[in-house]
């Protein structure tokens, strides 16, 4: 099946974070000081690049070269993605990983609330294995794949909302639908709200570079991370982990939802503890009802199911007919993951039989 190819083709792009089981007395060391002296590394590194010239503005043999303009801000936020914003996993995503080798923690996929996922219903986790180690950062446990959302996800809404000078809504609805489809339920069968705050903070973290908008949580304006100065840029504020992580980001307590009530009652035989009074009530607005899952662990609603986000996103372009073949499409996507379930389930008790009779034998 075409779609089911294209969802596995997404195995590498997603991971998930288990922090449900937690080793109970594990203290964590803070990192995030380690990390946002990463962060701002590699900030400084963006910055001299931008304001050296552009590769095809290189002075050849015969050829003079235009003066380029300095101060270029397109060069300035391209440097920034070029150090910040790598798809699949993210430059900083990876150092995380590493900082978690001596203070983090990793729950393996065969010990955490997802062991018992198979990979028809669950491309992503099952074939690449791939969870998330969590560290410490100031006050809060938070998966290293959050770094990844916060620096390349905050830039595509960056970018999508062209800098902020579209409704931030438009990244929202963009958001949903990649984690109902590609970052999430389709491929790994988690819808993570934690994922979208962490996205949203990304996306005040790529407006601030230049603070030329008001910061779209505060609404108001803030200090740049990086300035003109005799035409040259120049770092300003020094990066901080603590404007932008909050209890939010942990998955035990922004709990996620799953694509279907099988999935959700195989994470709930682990007995996972969803704390999601310890959400930071009122620091989001009316945002809240977006990044918030206040209800707990819960099979994902109608409402975020991907072809009813893409008729909010795109509601003249999307005709009745081509929404009710995408559901249609869904739900029988939906009937083929069962059916693979099924003959691999019976595929693994022939097996087991097997093996138990020539040991009898």
């Amino acid at each position: 099946m075409l779609l089911a190819t294209f969802i596995t083709s997404f195995a590498t792009s997603a991971a998930e974070v288990d922090q449900f089981s937690r080793p109970a007395e594990l203290v964590l060391n803070d990192s995030s000081a380690v990390i946002a002296a990463e962060v701002q590394r590699r900030m400084n590194l963006a910055i001299k690049r931008a304001n050296r010239p552009a590769p095809h503005l290189k002075p050849r043999k015969v050829q003079r070269v235009p003066k380029q303009s300095r101060c270029s801000v397109p060069r300035l936020y391209d440097s920034m993605a070029v150090y910040l914003a790598r798809p699949i996993v993210g430059q900083i995503e990876s150092y995380a990983e590493s900082v978690a080798d001596n203070d983090g923690y990793r729950i393996p996929l065969n010990r955490s609330i997802y062991r018992n996922f198979t990979w028809p219903q669950s491309p992503s986790l099952v074939l690449s294995e791939r969870v998330a180690a969590v560290i410490r950062v100031g006050g809060e446990e938070v998966g290293t794949d959050k770094m990844g959302h916060f620096f390349t996800e905050g830039h595509t809404y960056f970018e999508m909302t062209k800098h902020l000078t579209l409704p931030v809504e438009e990244a929202i609805l963009f958001g949903e639908w990649t984690e109902s489809v590609y970052f999430g339920a389709q491929t790994t069968g988690v819808y993570s709200y934690a994922d979208l705050v962490a996205n949203f903070n990304g996306l005040r973290f790529w407006n601030r570079i230049l603070a030329l908008q008001p910061d779209p949580l505060l609404l108001s304006m803030t200090r740049p991370y990086v300035r003109c100065e005799d035409r040259q840029w120049v770092p300003e504020a020094r990066f901080s982990w603590v404007e932008y992580v909050d209890s939010a980001w942990n998955e035990s307590v922004n709990c996620p939802v799953f694509r279907t009530l099988g999935l959700l009652e195989e994470v709930l035989t682990q007995a996972p503890l969803c704390t999601k009074d310890k959400l930071p009530q009122n620091r989001y607005g009316t945002l809240e009802g977006r990044l918030f899952n206040q209800a707990g662990l819960a099979v994902m609603p109608d409402y975020l199911q991907p072809e009813v986000l893409w008729l909010q996103r795109e509601p003249e372009s999307l005709s009745g007919q081509t929404f009710r073949r995408i559901k249609s499409l869904r739900e029988r996507f939906e009937r083929w993951r069962l059916e693979k379930e099924l003959q691999l389930l019976e595929s693994r008790r022939f097996e087991a039989k097997k093996n138990l009779n020539k040991d009898q034998s």
